[in-house]
């Protein structure tokens, strides 16, 4: 029995508060369960999350109390927290001032303590961060940099506003505007910077094919593709008849332009574009037929899926 499961049932809409074997009893633990379901239990009632009423009836907190969910940082230092819908009806994001994030990075799961309700309809709740319960990650991308005889990392994005200590200058044969990987060794929090480990470097920023490995570092994406999906690349490649027009328009008499770079890794959107009578225009737009080669639920579908590709 998980926390998410019990959050889920004792914020149902007809949940009436238990105590905590009849709740145990209502969600099916068994009795070699219900040592682990009590510890639970404590846990999300020491985390504020539950709360006990009469009779130690297991119940919700208090609206005003706390609630749990995903930090997002500001550059101007303040951030919100978005609560989960698990800890009740879905409401507003609550604000955290500047200073009272501890070291939460955005997208982090959080606990926390409401303070002060909103001042007037439309305004947010303004909270503080009592506890980090999750990292979203501990390894970041950025660019490498020196300062004052020492490392540090330019983290990309929006996660930390600061530059991140890593130590000694040159590790790993780092240089300035390299594109590294780091390890978070100590979160930045107010009055205490960030600290890492350098543990991978990427190569000089810009040079070809940084770009992607830094954003295969940074989504932890898989670099290599299973051998299915190139069995299926290949074989696509090879039945492909750039003459068989069946069931295809032919455009080959228009002038079609890439709109790609010089430098793109594939050719896939293009335009054309020829006067009408009457003095108008007609543009045609060109976007590569991808489902001629890939079937549905195929080895190359499946895994475009799990790399976030259309």
């Amino acid at each position: 029995m998980t926390a998410h499961d019990i959050l889920t049932h004792v914020h149902q809409k007809n949940y009436k508060p238990l105590p905590a074997k009849a709740l145990a009893h209502k969600l099916h633990v068994s009795r070699t369960d219900y040592a682990s379901f009590r510890a639970t239990l404590k846990g999300l009632i020491q985390q504020g999350r539950l709360e006990l009423g009469k009779n130690r009836s297991v119940r919700p907190p208090d609206p005003h109390g706390t609630v749990t969910g995903v930090y997002r940082g500001v550059r101007a230092g303040f951030g919100f927290v978005r609560p989960h819908v698990s800890d009740g009806p879905p409401g507003p994001d609550v604000y955290i001032p500047s200073g009272k994030a501890l070291d939460a990075a955005s997208g982090d799961e959080v606990l926390v303590r409401v303070v002060k309700k909103p001042s007037r309809p439309g305004h947010n709740p303004e909270g503080r961060v009592m506890e980090v319960l999750e990292r979203a990650t501990r390894q970041f991308v950025g660019t490498y940099f020196e300062q004052d005889g020492q490392g540090w990392v330019r983290v990309d994005g929006t996660v930390f506003f600061e530059p991140i200590s890593v130590g000694d200058p040159g590790a790993k044969g780092a240089k300035t505007n390299d594109k590294v990987v780091v390890e978070m060794v100590r979160f930045p929090s107010p009055g205490l910077e960030g600290q890492a480990v350098l543990t991978e470097l990427l190569g000089p920023r810009g040079a070809p094919g940084v770009d992607t490995l830094s954003i295969i570092r940074e989504y932890n994406l898989a670099e290599n593709f299973p051998e299915d999906a190139l069995d299926e690349a290949r074989e696509a490649a090879r039945r492909f008849d750039e003459s068989d027009h069946a069931g295809r328009h032919d455009f080959s008499a228009e002038t079609v332009v890439t709109i790609d770079p010089t430098d793109a890794r594939d050719f896939d959107d293009a335009v054309h574009i020829r006067p009408l009578p009457g003095g108008n225009w007609l543009v045609g737009v060109h976007i590569a037929d991808v489902a001629y080669f890939v079937r549905s639920g195929a080895a190359l579908d499946r895994e475009a899926r799990k790399r976030g590709t259309s």
